[in-house]
């Protein structure tokens, strides 16, 4: 719990509150109410997915500065928990996001459903994910954030050609794909703290 509360407040604040701003946008951009089943999938897909990518990149941020990495490995704490600790409290704060926004939809008597909900879950870990994997193997944060965002623009470009891989496959009633998003996610979720614990294992030694 300490480590989340100081985490939260030290390195949190500003992508949640972005995160926020884009939910309270996106009925400016898209519609809202009185949706069907796919459209209602639009918003959360298109747009509200997105706060993934948003709080899930920076996870090893504050390790990028050298002064701050020299200074948290030298705490009792591991890293791995400090990230794990930040990943968890990232995906809920995504998660809390677009149940808030779907039971916003509902009240505008849009035909929303728990699926849809976590179609857009599995979308924003995807796209979280990815973005953080790039921050790991590059080591910035802004970097990190191009990979998802480049994609997004490719999913708008080829749409359904990309398979299993179609973001806003749901608003063509494929459900099944967000499986293979939401494994892929994990998997390259996997794959950045592995990068992470490497990283921390040649810092070690050079030491």
């Amino acid at each position: 719990m300490e480590i989340a509360k100081a985490n939260l407040w030290h390195n949190a604040r500003l992508p949640i509150a972005v995160s926020i701003l884009l939910c309270l946008l996106t009925p400016l951009l898209i519609g809202t109410a009185n949706l069907d089943r796919r459209s209602a999938a639009l918003p959360l897909e298109m747009f509200v997915s997105l706060v993934g990518a948003m709080l899930l990149t920076p996870v090893f941020q504050p390790e990028q500065n050298p002064e701050i990495h020299d200074l948290a490995a030298s705490k009792y704490c591991s890293m791995e928990k400090v990230y794990a600790v930040r990943i968890l409290y990232s995906v809920l704060a995504a998660a809390l996001l677009i149940a808030l926004f779907t039971g916003y939809m509902r009240l505008r008597n849009s035909d929303v459903s728990p699926a849809l909900a976590l179609g857009a879950m599995a979308d924003a870990l995807f796209l979280g994910s990815m973005g953080m994997l790039a921050s790991a193997l590059t080591g910035n944060t802004v970097i990190g954030y191009m990979p998802p965002l480049l994609y997004y623009a490719l999913n708008m470009g080829m749409g359904a050609k990309l398979g299993r891989f179609y973001l806003f496959s749901m608003a063509i009633g494929d459900y099944g794909a967000k499986l293979w998003m939401l494994a892929a996610g994990a998997a390259m979720a996997a794959l950045a703290l592995l990068r992470g614990k490497m990283q921390e294992g040649m810092d070690s030694n050079s030491l």
